[in-house]
């Protein structure tokens, strides 16, 4: 008479319901909805204060110039005319309001706004009827902080390349 191995009969179905076991626990919970979208033109509404004013040189980046070489921080530079003056209001019926103050920025004063794309936009247009100028939105990430990064690139007349941008690093009133 054969002996029966216990042992081998129970490692064998072990073998087989618990890889059925943990494929069975291991399944992933329902993905929960992300939500709505965020509406960009309702948390642009307000108005922003320049904090920070940056110039850099791209094409000193552009030829791998070190950081001080190519970028510069021009908030405090001129004595009694800090940037920090500038502030820009964006107005949910799609005008805006900029003042610069002491400060030597040059943006257009008053007129309309809009973005580049309402699904992802990345510039906003602004414009007074006779005049139109582009930024740049450098991250909607802080948004939710009340901080956003505006660019303005300047492009040199002659050549049609970029030569210079400014940045402007804002945080909402």
């Amino acid at each position: 008479m054969q002996k029966i191995d216990y042992k081998k009969i129970l490692m064998k179905k072990l073998i087989i319901y618990i890889p059925i076991l943990l494929f069975i626990v291991s399944c992933a919970d329902e993905i929960p909805e992300i939500g709505e979208r965020a509406n960009r033109k309702e948390q642009m509404v307000g108005t922003w204060q320049l904090e920070k004013f940056v110039q850099t040189d791209l094409k000193a980046k552009a030829k791998a110039y070190p950081a001080f070489a190519t970028e510069k921080d021009l908030t405090n530079i001129f004595e009694n005319n800090p940037y920090t003056d500038f502030s820009i209001s964006f107005n949910s019926d799609g005008t805006f309001t900029s003042v610069t103050g002491n400060s030597f920025i040059d943006m257009i004063e008053q007129g309309n706004w809009s973005f580049d794309s309402d699904e992802v936009p990345s510039k906003i247009l602004l414009s007074n009827g006779s005049q139109n100028q582009t930024i740049v939105i450098g991250s909607f990430a802080n948004i939710i902080y009340d901080k956003i990064e505006f660019t303005i690139v300047k492009v040199d007349a002659n050549t049609k390349k970029e030569t210079i941008s400014y940045t402007y690093y804002l945080s909402k009133k």
